[in-house]
């Protein structure tokens, strides 16, 4: 039975290799590998095994449920990590952008719900049927923080030349726009008021005017069209 949570288009690379009879339960996309870079890769629960297939591998990994295996979350620096571990060592970890933090929560807890019943020797048939699906990501006692955007300044690391040059040319281009309107104002005091007023008109004053205006329109737009 395919998960809910599947997209209709998925990458059929990501799909999982279920068995026959096998149910998935939940799904998380994976869009960071070990290096914080992005990379498509999903992570799938079923009845019987967490299935992973990380960012950049070939191959599906599988880890049959038991109840040994333990599933951790954090969260750190606008990143989410799922990480599975047994009782010697840790067994891989996953990690996304906190987007997915609901997905991952909602996949967190359905395991830990597997792995209880696992542990207590519980079948379907020995719980109560629930009339709603249970929410785990309403669950989380603690709201999104909203430092997290400033925390995915490490993303914006790699560009930071372009954005700072993206901001100078964001100041200059309104500084440049800002001229033609103080422009106007000699225009108007020295020429057109004083030819209203039958005073001669200083030509070269209005070429430079002119030029001015025209100058400062085209430099705006060429530094806006560049930023």
């Amino acid at each position: 039975m395919p998960s809910s949570d599947s997209s209709p288009a998925l990458d059929p690379a990501l799909v999982a290799p279920l068995e026959p009879g096998e149910n998935a339960l939940a799904s998380l996309d994976v869009d960071l590998d070990s290096a914080d870079r992005f990379a498509a890769g999903r992570l799938v629960l079923t009845d019987r095994r967490l299935l992973a297939r990380a960012p950049g591998a070939a191959a599906w990994q599988a880890w049959p449920l038991a109840s040994a295996l333990n599933l951790q979350h954090t969260d750190h620096g606008g990143i989410g990590q799922l990480s599975l571990h047994d009782e010697h060592a840790r067994l891989a970890v996953w990690r996304y952008t906190l987007g997915a933090d609901p997905a991952a929560l909602k996949l967190l807890g359905l395991f830990e719900r597997q792995r209880q019943r696992l542990i207590h020797g519980i079948t379907e048939a020995d719980e109560p049927a629930e009339a709603e699906e249970t929410d785990f990501a309403a669950e989380s006692p603690t709201p999104p923080s909203t430092w997290v955007l400033l925390r995915l300044s490490r993303f914006a690391r790699p560009y930071r030349w372009q954005l700072l040059l993206g901001f100078a040319l964001m100041l200059v281009s309104t500084a440049a726009s800002l001229v033609p309107p103080y422009l106007t104002i000699p225009l108007m005091d020295e020429v057109l008021i004083p030819y209203q007023n039958g005073k001669q008109i200083d030509i070269g004053l209005v070429w430079m005017l002119l030029a001015g205006l025209f100058g400062a329109a085209l430099v705006a737009w060429a530094l806006g069209w560049w930023r």
